[in-house]
């Protein structure tokens, strides 16, 4: 088939057929642990993952843990890596975009290297995420949402009263990516140099956050959080010869949980508002719900992110911490009008030593197994 009748059935398929999607709330910066949990987190996290979510948390870290490495990888199903590599390759791009219309897909991953003591973290990390779809069929719209953040962050979590923590984080990111539509213009081309050259954004940007937690614990522990990410929203100077890359929005995010134990079970309930200061999104997209049953060696979670299930488990082998999650994510105005599920798989390899013990088969995870002297810190 010629590129003028693949051009000419691509634009047709558009005309007459398909959905219209809107912006997803994008977070890059995740715990799988959190996933399988709906993503509600800035009550419980007290570990390294506490300069993602609250570093008010670190005002109760335990010990001296280093965070080797922590490689995590998702999709959205089984072709999105295959979808992603043809669309970089001429000769398979216009079948590419074709067969990406009416579907989204989306590839995310990173890892961290991290050290947390009592009352601070640093960690240097990388988080890569990308989206891509094609809508609008009056003026078909190739969309690519990708972006890398290569980041260093220092954290500091205190407590003001026994029962009132506080805490600061921050962080200098250089991301590369955009977030943006490609017109007819430049994909009737069918060249998709012309799609990825203009995706090499470039810039750098400091961006602050701050959490509270209010913690009772009177047999059963409660806490009530706040967190406010990117400050005054994290904006990117752009590097020479390139242009910015999208800047991140602030985040002000109220947060609940409760953490109990049941035998050799804990329990911990757990939800979360975010983005309050955003009415651009719809209520029901900004509740995230979850709760994580802790076993032995085994964790169970389950949760709602944005209206959508989520569940997942975590397997603790001492110096090795395997956790998996899948979840959904709204791509429409309201939850239940456009669902993107996705899978995501974490390997931690971790060391540390806490209340004076060396530990080289604990982990920093601070909770409910740690309250029952079990395994870790939860």
């Amino acid at each position: 088939m010629s590129i003028t009748s693949r051009l000419l059935s691509f634009i047709l398929i558009f005309v007459f057929v398909g959905p219209i999607w809107a912006d997803e709330i994008v977070n890059t910066s995740t715990s799988v642990r959190a996933l399988g949990m709906g993503n509600a987190y800035a009550a419980i996290v007290n570990d390294s993952d506490s300069i993602y979510y609250n570093p008010a948390g670190l005002a109760d870290s335990k010990g001296y843990y280093w965070t080797i490495v922590d490689p995590k990888v998702g999709v959205s199903g089984y072709d999105a890596f295959q979808t992603l590599s043809n669309a970089q390759n001429q000769g398979t791009f216009a079948d590419t975009l074709r067969e990406l219309y009416g579907k989204h897909i989306w590839l995310g991953g990173g890892l961290k290297m991290a050290f947390t003591m009592p009352y601070l973290a640093i960690a240097i990390y990388d988080n890569f995420d990308a989206s891509m779809w094609v809508d609008n069929p009056v003026n078909p719209q190739l969309n690519m949402f990708l972006t890398n953040d290569y980041a260093i962050a220092l954290g500091t979590g205190f407590k003001i009263l026994p029962m009132l923590h506080a805490g600061f984080v921050v962080k200098r990111i250089t991301r590369t990516g955009s977030r943006e539509p490609f017109d007819l213009d430049t994909i009737g081309s069918l060249n998709p140099d012309d799609v990825f050259s203009n995706i090499q954004n470039e810039g750098t940007a400091y961006a602050a956050d701050m959490g509270m937690n209010l913690v009772l614990d009177a047999g059963i522990k409660s806490t009530v959080s706040f967190v406010w990410r990117n400050i005054g929203v994290t904006t990117f100077k752009a590097e020479p010869n390139r242009l910015a890359p999208p800047s991140e929005l602030d985040d002000m995010t109220l947060g609940g949980s409760l953490s109990f134990d049941a035998g050799l079970v804990g329990i911990t309930p757990v939800m979360e508002v975010r983005y309050l200061n955003r009415s651009e999104y719809q209520l029901g997209r900004r509740i995230h719900l979850g709760v994580e049953v802790d076993f032995p060696m085994v964790d169970a979670r389950a949760g709602f992110n944005q209206g959508y299930l989520t569940y997942g488990v975590g397997l603790n082998l001492g110096l090795f911490r395997f956790d998996a999650a899948s979840y959904g994510v709204e791509l429409g105005e309201y939850p239940g009008q456009l669902e993107d599920r996705r899978y995501v798989l974490q390997f931690t390899a971790e060391i540390g030593m806490d209340a004076g013990n060396f530990d080289i088969f604990g982990d920093s995870k601070g909770g409910s197994a740690a309250r029952r002297g079990l395994k870790q810190r939860r």
